[in-house]
């Protein structure tokens, strides 16, 4: 058996991180990653340079940002370059037996590249053209590929193993007894609400239009259907947890959990979907566990992002990132031996065109073409993070948006180094209509 660690490399698709336990949400959502975390490291603000799904998962398996990588929308029309190394083909090249259980190919081919193993989830299309998929169907087939390692079908190479969860993402279908534990009795009335906004009323044509339809206009009871998938999605990594103990392997696995995005409750008048940059659309969790090279119990504050996974996995296992690589190793930082970075740039271009630059304590989000909530081109917005996203400071503190503003724009000049903009380039991929 190889002396290289394996790596087990879990996403739980729009887990916005102040809806976990362990980073502070007040209901028992994620017992199994509280654990994971008690026993690792938790990256307290990590961020998701692009969103939503397919340049969240790029950026995760290249370590580069979406203006470089250019995947800056969601079934958008541009591929990823094979100049672009991912995650799981270098992990192929250093003798891993490499594996996904992932339905993400279907509409972006890339995210076949470097598997020996493609195990297709299935799901059913929903409204954000994502592919959602029971967590049970996932663990199965995650669970059938570990026996087979276990007992010998691949020879003696370490694994690299991706497992994608969509449990979380709308429409939330948990088991009903798991909605209870959450739901904390009738609360307002979704429809008034949905019929504000372009993005509402397109709800209300699919699934919470039938939802409501049955008796069920009643935020409070969307709002827990959430929490129990993700309640659902941690029970369901729990067992793979469990199967690595069982096999004597958890302790000798690179474990990582994270998200490509978040999720909105209502927050900025954005309902049950992931646009708009702000932190529950962009803070998602981080955590790690690897004995004798991560700490234990360790929770690390400063910004990390996406684009941090990649050299992390390589440094942990004793390799080297490709030169190119927009993201630095975590494991330094998680000892306590680095710095954070000091500010990240988020873009998004599917359901509309923003830019956005978070620093430890602000952020500005400028609306590059106008949106589907009224704001014209070339609109701003400043947000003093210690008091939230729910007031426009930009008349407040010009002087601070004038200066996030040129932070901006160099960083972001720097980073294209000469080529186009893919936000200016390619057309928003899911307009509302």
């Amino acid at each position: 058996m190889s002396d290289r660690p394996n790596v087990l490399l879990v996403a739980i698709d729009t887990l916005r991180a102040d809806h976990v336990s362990c980073y502070g949400y007040q209901k028992r959502t994620t017992p199994r990653l509280d654990e994971l975390a008690r026993d690792g490291v938790l990256f307290e603000t990590c961020i998701a340079p692009g969103v939503p799904t397919h340049p969240g998962y790029t950026t995760i398996f290249t370590g580069v940002h979406p203006l470089r990588h250019k995947i800056v929308c969601h079934a958008g029309s541009v591929a990823l370059s094979d100049s672009i190394r991912t995650l799981p083909e270098l992990m192929r090249a250093l003798g891993y037996v490499t594996a996904a259980v992932d339905n993400l190919a279907v509409e972006a081919p890339w995210f076949l590249r470097g598997y020996e193993h493609y195990i297709h989830s299935g799901g059913i299309t929903v409204i954000s053209r994502g592919i959602k998929v029971t967590g049970r169907v996932v663990t199965e087939k995650a669970a059938t590929f570990l026996r087979q390692w276990r007992d010998g079908a691949y020879g003696d190479r370490p694994f690299f193993l991706f497992v994608h969860y969509w449990d979380p993402h709308a429409p939330y279908l948990p088991p009903e007894d798991l909605i209870e534990e959450f739901y904390e009795g009738p609360g307002p009335k979704l429809e008034p609400m949905l019929k504000r906004t372009r993005w509402g009323r397109l709800l209300l044509r699919g699934w919470l239009g039938d939802l409501i339809k049955r008796g069920r206009d009643d935020k409070n009871y969307v709002d827990a259907s959430y929490d129990a998938e993700i309640r659902y999605a941690d029970a369901m990594l729990g067992e793979l947890l469990d199967l690595l103990r069982d096999m004597g392997e958890y302790d000798s696995t690179l474990i990582i959990v994270t998200a490509d995005h978040g999720e909105s409750m209502g927050e900025n008048q954005v309902f049950y979907d992931h646009h708009g940059l702000y932190e529950w659309d962009v803070h998602v969790p981080l955590i790690m566990r690897l004995p004798g090279v991560l700490p234990r119990g360790a929770r690390v504050g400063g910004l990390v992002t996406h684009e941090d996974v990649l050299p992390t996995v390589l440094e942990a296992i004793g390799a080297e990132p490709p030169p190119d690589v927009d993201g630095t190793s975590l494991v330094r930082l998680a000892g306590g031996r680095a710095a954070a970075r000091e500010f990240v740039v988020c873009v998004e271009n599917t359901r509309m065109t923003k830019r956005a630059i978070r620093t430890s304590r602000w952020k500005l989000i400028e609306t590059m073409r106008p949106d589907i909530y009224g704001r014209p081109a070339g609109h701003i917005e400043l947000y003093d993070l210690r008091r939230g996203e729910g007031e426009n400071l930009v008349d407040e503190s010009p002087d601070v948006a004038r200066e996030l503003l040129y932070e901006l724009e160099t960083w972001y000049r720097a980073k294209l180094a000469g080529t186009p903009d893919p936000l200016a380039t390619q057309e928003i991929s899911l307009p509302v209509s």
